[in-house]
């Protein structure tokens, strides 16, 4: 016990309360002492001795002072964080800091096999040496590699191991002291070790979502936001309000929401609300019973049990007629449902996710929707930006797009890269689903090889950003182009009013009266005051 604690002084890099405890170590008598703990004692005493003379600019700090403030630093993440994502990112960045390193990797363990789950730094580190750490509960290395000398601690939780902490030095970088690097290391695993295990409980479900969002990959903040949005309201109860133009892909959303779930395990149920009147809508949503009306031949159960335990997405959820939405709602404020035709309610629990490209709440001010229902749909809220505002994403889902269209065609054609600006300085008012379509038109009708020209593109499309010679436009004409259609959209919104356009745009009355004439905006869009 008196060599284990004297090793934890060691790895935390208090020196002087090593020394003490290795001085009294030494002082016992060589017959109390068996020979395999006294050549313990001597490795000891020898990584003591390196530990001391590692680094002659801590001469003053033998009390592990640099090493303390690190490890309340790792504290403070982990207990500041407000998911656990967020508190093994937070930790790897401080670990990172506090050893000079180049890449700090957190992996968890997750059915036998090691998943990423942080990482600080340009590259993460290879899951080689984290994996033998894990499986055999030590710190293993450094080790020389041909990124640099790496050093992997595993996480325990509950005794078992559920990832590892991996570390790695630039090749020719000084790096920290092996001892010091081995203590704030251990006490960093240490520290994530209940944030580790919840994210690899976790894992299968998150890794479900990521990949049932599918087309909705892309680089821009606007959709890492979505996809963090996702993650979080996957791991609620709650229902969900998908906002987003027609094309953004709300249903994908939804899709994503419901894998990444606990009731993943059952059934998904979708229904386009504006395709039903009032008595198709009761019939689906709610069954019907054996002779309720003419052609009714059997039992019929509705989405709501069919999606019993599992999710229904309601899309178009703004185009519902007032009864509609009166017996929607009471089915989702009751938790309950009756068949037409029956008598006796039936018990259903069933997570709604409702989608609509109206602004609900200017439906509830005109009277054509339920507050009421509005406030039971709208908890957990995700707003998909459309396409335009993101235009970082075009490019790689035109790749994305062009591969599949490819594979289904059998084609080896590539995008030109003037195709590819083409298609990232067009507006898209279809937003991804007009960008999927307009790739696979182009694949059935582009050459089986070679580079697809911008001429291949649809005229609107291929002269989207150019001036009428056909030169791309300068930063100053696509701004004010930009400005143009924004304002006349919002004008539109408004019905002409100029006084709500001002509002809606966090102008004055007089300040967009300067940008219409600025812009040359007039007729209907600007009439009204």
């Amino acid at each position: 016990m008196r060599l284990a604690h004297l090793e934890a002084l060691i790895d935390a890099g208090a020196r002087v309360q090593a020394s003490t405890s290795l001085r009294r170590l030494e002082s016992r008598p060589a017959s109390t002492v068996s020979g395999l703990a006294r050549l313990r004692l001597t490795a000891l005493a020898a990584r003591l001795k390196a530990l001391e003379s590692d680094d002659p600019r801590r001469a003053g700090e033998g009390d592990g002072t640099v090493e303390t403030r690190a490890v309340v630093r790792i504290l403070q993440r982990c207990h500041e964080a407000e998911s656990e994502a967020d508190a093994v990112g937070g930790v790897c960045h401080t670990v990172r800091a506090a050893l000079g390193a180049g890449a700090v990797s957190a992996f968890a363990l997750v059915e036998g096999s090691m998943h990423l789950a942080a990482s600080a730094g340009q590259r993460a580190c290879a899951p080689g040496l984290a994996e033998r750490s894990a499986a055999s509960l030590l710190i293993v290395g450094p080790e020389e590699s041909a990124l640099g000398r790496e050093l992997a601690a595993p996480v325990r939780y509950g005794g078992a191991a559920v990832g590892s902490l991996a570390i790695r030095w630039p090749p020719g970088a000084p790096g920290a002291a092996e001892s010091r690097a081995r203590g704030i290391l251990a006490a960093a695993a240490a520290a994530i070790g209940p944030a580790m295990a919840a994210l690899g409980s976790s894992a299968p479900a998150t890794c479900a979502a990521e990949s049932s969002l599918g087309d909705l990959g892309g680089p821009s903040a606007a959709m890492a936001d979505v996809r963090r949005q996702v993650r979080r309201a996957a791991a609620a109860p709650y229902p969900v309000l998908v906002l987003g133009e027609s094309g953004t892909g709300k249903e994908l959303i939804a899709k994503a929401i419901h894998a990444g779930s606990a009731r993943r395990v059952r059934r998904f149920c979708a229904v386009n609300c504006a395709a039903l009147s009032d008595d198709l809508f009761e019939t689906e949503l709610f069954g019907h019973a054996r002779g309720s009306f003419t052609g009714a031949a059997s039992d019929r159960p509705g989405l709501f049990e069919e999606a019993d335990g599992g999710t229904l997405f309601l899309d178009e959820v703004g185009e519902l007629s007032p009864r509609a939405q009166a017996k929607l709602l009471r089915a989702i404020q009751e938790g309950e449902i009756r068949r037409v035709g029956e008598n006796h309610p039936r018990r259903v629990d069933t997570r709604i996710v409702a989608a609509t490209n109206r602004p609900l709440g200017d439906e509830v001010k005109a009277g054509r929707f339920r507050h009421d229902l509005l406030y039971r749909l709208d908890v957990v809220r995700i707003t998909v930006p459309p396409l335009r505002e993101r235009p970082e994403d075009v490019g790689p889902l035109a790749r994305e797009f062009w591969r599949e269209a490819m594979r289904r065609t059998g084609g080896q054609a590539e995008l030109s890269p003037g195709t590819l600006a083409a298609l990232a300085r067009y507006s898209w008012p279809g937003n991804v689903r007009e960008l999927q379509n307009t790739l696979a038109a182009l694949a059935v009708g582009a050459p089986p090889r070679g580079r697809v020209p911008p001429s291949r593109l649809p005229a609107a499309i291929a002269g989207a950003g150019l001036h009428a010679s056909g030169e791309p436009l300068t930063l100053a004409e696509a701004r004010r182009r930009f400005e143009e259609r924004f304002v006349r959209a919002t004008l539109a919104r408004a019905g002409g009013h100029r006084t709500d356009a001002a509002c809606a745009l966090g102008l004055s009355r007089q300040g967009l009266a300067k940008v219409i004439s600025r812009l040359g905006i007039g007729g209907a869009d600007g009439a009204p005051h």
